[in-house]
């Protein structure tokens, strides 16, 4: 599935903005950026549409979809395809242990869950989490989509949809992303892992991170 260039360009730079100032006293600043310009383009690649109608997946990549998430989740996603799309249930994760309850690939021949596996498993041990075959809090992971190598116009990436469930409130939340990298397909493999680990945290209840 094509990671596009100016896209994965694009995210990198918003998110480096947002967690870097506009100038470091002392040192030169180079060209001034108009603030209103930046939270401007800000608010359009994080406005908010349904993935039906929005992502040009659903009639460029249609073999993508519904071999993983079902219709009624495509229905309610929502995001861009800058950031993803989402659907929260109301999932809420209150513990430190986590299962890895399947993770699927709809192109067997490229052989890339195992290498998934492995990253996820690090980014999850890196964030301080254990995974556990009874954890109530499960992670379902489907392959959808890969960019191999580099073009003109791509990046090599990695497409996924994936579920983080609480299974004893019943509750899930839904993600269908893109991570590519010029580094390689391995490197956008892990950084999709540790995105999927970095949503995660951010639903983890305050009182267990201490």
């Amino acid at each position: 599935m094509p990671i596009n260039k100016n896209r994965a360009a694009i995210q990198a730079a918003i998110i480096l903005s947002v967690l870097i100032p506009f100038s470091v006293p002392g040192q030169d600043a180079g060209p001034k950026v108009d603030p209103r310009t930046y939270l401007a383009e800000l608010a359009r690649l994080g406005a908010r549409k349904p993935f039906l109608t929005d992502s040009p997946d659903v009639y460029l990549e249609p073999q993508s979809l519904n071999q993983f998430f079902t219709l009624p989740i495509y229905r309610k996603l929502q995001g861009n395809a800058y950031f993803g799309y989402r659907y929260d249930e109301g999932f809420i994760f209150d513990g430190k242990e986590v299962q890895i309850e399947v993770i699927k690939e709809l192109m067997p021949e490229k052989r890339c869950s195992a290498s998934y596996r492995v990253a996820l498993e690090k980014a999850l041990e890196s964030s301080g989490l254990k995974i556990t075959p009874k954890a109530s809090c499960r992670i379902g992971i489907c392959i959808v989509g890969i960019e191999e190598r580099e073009t003109p116009q791509t990046i090599p990436g990695i497409m996924i949809e994936a579920y983080l469930r609480n299974a004893q409130l019943k509750k899930s939340y839904f993600i269908r992303y893109g991570a590519g990298s010029p580094r390689g397909l391995p490197a956008a493999i892990r950084l999709s892992a540790e995105m999927l680990v970095s949503e995660l945290k951010h639903r983890q209840k305050i009182e267990t991170r201490n």
